[in-house]
């Protein structure tokens, strides 16, 4: 190309928009000529640009690329000069082209990229936000604060799920002089990729940094840590002295307990003892003008942590609408996450399946090795509700080795969960028992003081089922104290069936009258199983015609849901109680 092609062609180059008169103004001031559109004809004629009356465009990404690797470091730091010189009616775009033009630290210029990236972020452009903070820390002579530029770049690139990105942001930013704050703050962001949950001494550890936290005056560091605490106590069961610490810690931060993340931190934490202060925190709550995703997410896990599984389906669809428009995939896999465990209890499976899908390879993709075997077992339990027991005990498997490794009691609970489940639909009642029982037993590696409320219901029928009535009644009055102490819907809303399916007789019927007369609209798979449940109890006494009802309900509900081995056992009881019914000569009691 002629000369003043190349100039021009270089100039559109660096300038990420497209609008002709900008480019030939710079083109102009770069060649100190003025320039105008025919200089691109020749690119024109090589099919390497379009031009038209207001915009030049390149053919293809990869011409511009090639167009700058073309050019030396000096020439494109002049044209990054030139843009600069004519965008004088827009600071953000002008600051941005100095600092690509100029050599070593300048400070002003690096004051003015960390308020451009603040900007960036106004406008959901986080990735330019993130460049704009590496520039600045780039360009900063100070040590601790170009630390502190890169340490929260990263922390954008982790809620945008770019892990290679914090990587290389982390390893800079510990070579620099950094403030106790911020290694506090690099303290958390490696928390979030740590494999393994810790023990007591870690959790108390990331209290005490962030109570320091809260003493600088850095509030949203402070919230950052707790909440890292928190998820180690929910992950592994650690000592009730740790969990005490973390609600010592939010108490201090917010008293009040209206910050979604101290609501999070309180429920996860201690998803039992606090959950009647979580749930009046959630209730007050206003969403409905809500947009803010990472907000949703908290509230959504808060939530979920106390069993409120409908009104945790509710946030966290929000959450994941927010986020996915947002692009912010490293938060975006929690939720999901969490959505598989919700809409598998409210009996949403196909969506569950699907969340559990890309859950699984956005946890892997963005570093979150605990997320990501999370999203597996909730899986594995998915599949064994469909029909395929194998395949469900093979992820299971899977999960354990990992789940195990990490010392992870909380998907160790899910495991059995997942396993116990896949030996009701193959039939094998003995099976299940042996799993689930070990989630009700808190000296088994297996036992979570939140996860075991969601084996309740399949608990109760592997024991009846295998001769263990009398265990499961142990059990079941074992939980009824601890719904005493917790308002949790996903405890008492398990409890009508399993209190109901361990009694006889007559106590029995009234169980299930009562189960039955509950609100469980949001429950269709709880509900179907008090209504088979109901239906063969009733189809046993020899009162077929009640039977049929609460069966044909149950039937209907396991056929919609996709629960082939419930919907099996509904049509049995149906055609037994059929049976029955059409054998009846009118005989009372035959």
């Amino acid at each position: 190309m002629p000369a003043p092609t190349r100039a021009a062609l270089l100039v559109a180059a660096v300038d990420p928009g497209s609008e002709l008169d900008e480019i030939l103004a710079a083109t102009g001031w770069f060649r100190g000529v003025a320039t105008g559109r025919d200089v691109f004809d020749p690119a024109v004629g090589a099919g390497l640009v379009t031009v038209d009356a207001t915009s030049v465009g390149f053919r293809h990404p990869l011409v511009r690329s090639a167009v700058l690797q073309s050019e030396t470091m000096t020439r494109r730091r002049a044209a990054n000069g030139a843009v600069a010189a004519v965008l004088a009616d827009e600071p953000y775009r002008r600051t941005w082209h100095r600092a690509q033009a100029i050599v070593g630290p300048d400070d002003q210029i690096a004051d003015e990229l960390d308020a451009n990236s603040t900007l960036a972020l106004s406008r959901g452009a986080v990735m330019s936000a993130i460049r704009d903070l590496e520039r600045s820390a780039q360009l900063t002579t100070s040590s601790a604060r170009r630390g502190h530029r890169l340490l929260v770049a990263a922390q954008y690139a982790f809620a945008l799920g770019r892990v290679d990105v914090v990587d290389g942001l982390l390893r800079s930013a510990s070579g620099t002089d950094l403030t106790d704050l911020d290694r506090a703050r690099l303290e958390w962001l490696r928390e979030i990729f740590d494999e393994t949950p810790g023990d007591t001494a870690r959790v108390l550890e990331l209290c005490n940094i962030a109570r320091a936290a809260t003493r600088a005056t850095d509030r949203d560091l402070a919230l950052n840590l707790l909440l890292g605490a928190a998820l180690r106590c929910w992950w592994a069961e650690t000592s009730g002295a740790a969990r005490a610490a973390v609600v010592a810690v939010a108490n201090e931060i917010d008293d009040a307990a209206d910050d979604p993340m101290v609501l999070a931190s309180l429920a996860v934490a201690e998803p039992i003892l606090q959950s009647a202060r979580v749930a009046d925190r959630l209730a007050r709550a206003h969403l409905d003008d809500s947009d803010d995703g990472d907000h949703l997410r908290l509230l959504g896990m808060a939530a979920h942590a106390i069993g409120d599984e409908p009104h945790a389906s509710d946030l966290l669809d929000s959450a994941e609408k927010s986020l996915r428009g947002q692009g912010r995939l490293g938060l975006l896999s929690h939720v999901l996450s969490m959505l598989v465990q919700v809409r598998v209890e409210l009996g949403d499976w196909d969506r569950a399946a699907a969340a559990a899908h890309e859950g699984r390879r956005l946890a892997i993709e963005t570093g979150q090795p605990i997320w990501g075997i999370g999203t597996m077992v909730c899986a594995a339990r998915v599949t064994a509700l469909r029909g395929d027991w194998e395949g469900a005990l093979r992820l299971a498997a899977e999960a354990d080795l990992d789940a195990s490794r990490r010392g992870l009691n909380d998907l160790l609970a899910c495991v059995q969960l997942a396993r116990g489940t896949a030996s009701l639909t193959a039939g094998r009642p003995a099976d299940a028992y042996v799993a689930l029982r070990r989630l009700f037993d808190p000296v088994d590696p297996s036992f979570h003081h939140r996860e075991r409320f969601a084996g309740i219901v399949p608990f109760a029928d592997a024991a009846v089922l295998s001769g263990h009535r009398d265990e499961a009644r142990c059990v079941v009055a074992d939980l009824e104290r601890v719904a005493l102490a917790t308002p949790s819907p996903i405890l008492h809303v398990h409890l009508l069936y399993a209190r109901a399916v361990v009694a006889e007789g007559d106590e029995a019927c009234a169980r299930f009258r009562a189960a039955q007369r509950a609100d469980l609209a949001r429950w269709p798979w709880i509900r179907a199983q008090i209504e088979l449940a109901h239906g063969s109890l009733l189809r046993r006494q020899g009162r077929a015609v009640e039977a049929r009802i609460p069966l044909l309900s149950a039937n209907a509900t396991f056929e919609r849901l996709g629960a082939v081995s419930w919907a099996a056992r509904a049509r049995d009881q149906l055609r037994m109680a059929n049976e029955v019914h059409n054998d009846w000569d009118g005989t009372p009691g035959s």
